[in-house]
């Protein structure tokens, strides 16, 4: 039997669509503020409460006539799709409206108890509609919100009434103020004309919180400064460029943040997700040095530090506001129902007039050099005969040499030059008795025929390849490479006849280098690369085409049981390792340990397993408290300068709880300023100062700015992540029956106190050329066993290596050394 296809009902259809236009509270309130905005507002007031799911929005614009309220009265399809700001398809092209589909006040009627109170300047009556589950409730004079003036109420209560599915995953009270904030400080930005006030009106206070309150302005500038205080826009360049019908407006601080909140971009001076324009901003920055050179809060105006920076140091971010003018018909923002994602139709032009901006900006203020023109990049000809590159890598086999050229793949110039060339004079010499005329490098003697390529210049690429600023050696060649030719018979019967050159014992058998990645593959950290060798070497996989390594895996029993010998050069300590699987035949394998690695892990589990075991028992108010995390308490508490943004991130409560956890505390904050409006012309600072923090790392974090670093570091960190990951959940801190349970709170540890820790192991750990006798050897692999990952360090790299597989009674097999005899067939002389 065919089912047949019938149309949904109204009221399906109708829900449906309000259900993915609108999704939470904080979009409701963009929505209806984007509307004030449309209807001319120059003061624009919000009001929240969270808790019983209500929100209203007030504002002095043009007003909405009775007509056009009795539209919206009608519910369902009827009442959707009416708006005042486009009636024909063509007049989209010229819409610098925020919306024009005319669905955010029907989706409020259908999800939500939607009361609109409107005057307009013609009209002697505030009238009001009530309208809840798309059924009028009322329509008539306004009672509870009349005006006096033009102007529009909108009430939203009772927010998804009907979807309690929606708000059991709704965010937080927290969050979600949070949220509203942010979209409000966002449009303020680029509307300075406009004031806003956003206050919480839960129920249960006796006088409502202003939130916030942002007066009307001059300038995107001065805006930003009432918002954020001059801390970030103490240094600033003002933007201004125009490049055919584009005009990109805005302004650059000099001032770096530690996270990327205050990065604002508009279209038409609408709001944009994430996409390729920020794309090209950050990469710009990020080929800098803006992240090592910007100002910072000291006051230090000065570009070029002398001081060497820590690698641990987080790099500035940019703050910018750049408004970007496009003609509406090369857009296309009707992808999304927020609108916040947007189509260009010169989307490379747009993005070359962002780039060029954003270098201009870098070159003037000598954070980066300027580029040459396209044909004078680095891998241009040059007008010198030759010119090498020189290369430090050690050679596999340890007895031979080849010479080598590179290859150099064209590219722009960039700020620093990538690499150092040297000059090579080279001569032309002839052979008075052959007549061959030869080129030889003055500095080396190397030299080769005029007539022939330079010597390895076939098989380079086989080589070495240059993948911009690192060089890359391709993997191996194996046995089929080699030349298999048989040994020439004169030789053969000069070798016997000589006594002399008669091999007295095998060579001693070697492990090729790890061979690097493949050219293609993608380019990461080098902490991945650390890990990739690692895991290699736990996988036990020999090196290179060496037959000589074992190929099994190395698990820490086999630390455990491992045979150790001696130090080795006051650097390693040789051990033996017997292959005790079920599957395995008793071979030993001849292993090095790095002492400096082994003891580095050694100190680092101690120290994160006392620091993981406090924040598990500090989440867990049932903890056990013998892992209480050791704390220490300062007599003359730290202060620490902060941003205005900062400190009220600090002042949330749950902020402050997050931090605790870990062990610092700080002094005691109010939860919220009785207002928080500030002057532009004040520093936009504000002082905190902590009292407590952990004893693991106090001596650290009390050295010069380490610990104002790690707050501002940690806020940053706090604000991009989601409100689920910043702590875990009630069943993640129970106590586990595994000795490394505590291993699953690195996952909310800051990876600057991460770093932090890790540096203290590294600095007390066994050192190279410390002399360790042989208990202590001993004593060192047994707790290298004990550990979670024996087999690499704090940082990744790799503590034990293999060197050759002894077999069962510790016998080599002999190998025959693979020679290339076809060299001999042309020999030359020079």
């Amino acid at each position: 039997m065919e089912a047949a296809i019938e149309p949904l009902p109204d009221i399906t259809r109708s829900k449906l669509r309000s259900t993915q236009i609108l999704t939470s509270l904080s979009q409701i309130v963009s929505e209806l503020l984007q509307n004030s905005l449309d209807a001319g507002a120059r003061q624009i007031d919000i009001g929240v409460d969270c808790e019983e799911w209500t929100c209203w929005v007030r504002d002095d614009g043009f007003g909405m006539s009775k007509d056009g309220m009795d539209i919206l009265g009608t519910g369902l399809e009827a009442g959707r799709y009416g708006t005042s700001k486009a009636y024909a398809p063509d007049s989209l092209d010229d819409l610098s409206t925020f919306g024009f589909r005319g669905e955010a006040l029907a989706s409020c009627a259908d999800i939500c108890c939607l009361e609109i109170s409107s005057r307009t300047a013609r009209s002697r009556q505030t009238w009001s509609v009530i309208v809840k589950g798309s059924k009028t409730l009322y329509n008539g004079p306004a009672i509870r919100w009349r005006r006096e003036s033009p102007g529009t109420t909108v009430c939203i209560r009772d927010a998804f009434y009907n979807l309690p599915v929606r708000r059991l995953s709704h965010p937080t009270p927290a969050r979600t103020l949070d949220v509203i904030r942010h979209q409000i400080e966002t449009f303020a930005l680029v509307f300075p004309s406009v004031s806003f006030t956003l206050e919480n009106t839960h129920s249960f206070k006796d006088d409502k919180d202003m939130l916030l309150r942002i007066p009307k302005t001059t300038s995107v500038l001065t805006a930003f400064r009432h918002l954020y205080g001059r801390a970030l826009a103490q240094h600033v360049e003002e933007i201004d460029v125009t490049s055919g019908d584009l005009r990109l407006k805005g302004f650059i601080s000099l001032d770096g943040a530690y996270s990327k909140a205050h990065q604002f971009i508009y279209i038409n001076r609408h709001p944009i997700s994430f996409c390729e324009l920020h794309h090209a901003i950050d990469s710009r920055f990020a080929s800098s040095s803006f992240g090592k050179h910007a100002f910072d809060d000291s006051g230090e105006t000065s570009v070029r530090s002398t001081v060497r920076r820590s690698p641990r140091k987080t790099e500035k971010k940019p703050v910018y506001v750049l408004d970007l003018s496009v003609p509406p018909q090369q857009i296309d923002n009707c992808l999304e129902p927020a609108k916040a994602a947007v189509h260009l139709r010169n989307k490379g032009t747009v993005v070359t007039l962002l780039a060029s901006t954003i270098q201009a900006f870098l070159v003037r203020h000598g954070f980066a050099v300027e580029q040459k023109a396209r044909g004078e990049h680095l891998g241009s000809p040059s007008p010198s005969p030759r010119k090498r590159r020189k290369y430090d890598f050690e050679d596999d086999s340890g007895y031979a040499e080849e010479p080598t050229t590179s290859r150099h793949v064209s590219r722009e110039a960039s700020p620093t030059p990538l690499y150092t060339r040297e000059e090579t004079e080279e001569l032309v010499w002839t052979d008075p008795h052959t007549g061959q005329i030869y080129v030889v490098d003055a500095r080396t003697g190397n030299s080769y025929r005029q007539s022939e390529p330079p010597p390895a210049a076939a098989d380079s690429a086989a080589a070495f390849v240059v993948q911009g600023r690192t060089l890359s050696r391709q993997k191996a060649r194996g046995i089929e490479g080699q030349d298999k030719s048989e040994m020439p018979e004169w030789i053969q019967k000069a070798l016997e006849a000589n006594d002399i050159y008669a091999v007295a014992e095998d060579k001693i058998p070697y492990l090729r280098h790890l061979p690097a990645p493949d050219a293609d593959a993608p380019k990461q950290h080098d902490c991945h690369e650390f890990q990739k060798f690692s895991d290699y070497l736990r996988a036990g996989q020999p090196y290179g085409d060496s037959t000589a390594a074992s190929s099994r895996r190395f698990e820490k029993e086999d630390l455990r049981n491992a045979q150790v010998i001696d130090q080795v050069d006051c650097k390693f300590i040789a051990c033996l390792i017997a292959d005790s699987s079920a599957a395995g035949d008793g071979t030993r394998t001849l292993v090095l340990i790095d002492q400096h690695a082994a003891d580095e892990r050694i100190r680092v589990e101690r120290f994160l397993k006392e620091l993981c075991l406090g924040y598990l028992s500090n989440v867990n108010a049932e903890g056990n408290k013998k892992d209480a995390l050791r704390l220490r308490e300062l007599t003359q508490p730290v202060p620490i300068l902060l941003s205005r943004h900062e400190e009220r991130q600090l002042r949330n409560p749950s902020t402050r709880r997050v931090f605790e956890h870990w062990g610092f505390h700080f002094v005691d904050l109010p939860s919220e300023p009785a207002h928080d409006n500030v002057d532009a012309g004040t520093s936009g600072y504000s002082q905190v100062f902590v009292r407590c923090m952990p004893e693991l790392v106090a001596g650290k974090l009390l050295l010069d700015d380490e610990l104002r670093d790690f707050v501002k570091t940690f806020l940053a960190k706090l604000e991009n992540d989601l409100p689920a990951a910043q702590q875990p959940r009630r069943s993640e801190t129970d106590v586990a029956e595994d000795e490394f349970h505590w291993l699953r709170a690195l996952r909310w540890c800051p990876q600057q106190l991460l770093d932090l820790v890790n540096s203290k192991a590294c600095r007390g750990a066994i050192m190279f050329n410390d002399s360790l006798t042989t208990p202590q050897c001993r004593k060192l692999v047994d707790d290298l066993s004990k550990t979670a990952f024996p087999f690499q360090c704090a940082h990744g790299r790799p503590s034990l290596v293999p060197l050759i597989d002894l077999g069962k009674d510790g016998a080599r097999h002999r190998t025959r050394r693979i020679c290339r005899w076809s060299t001999l067939d042309n020999p030359t002389v020079v």
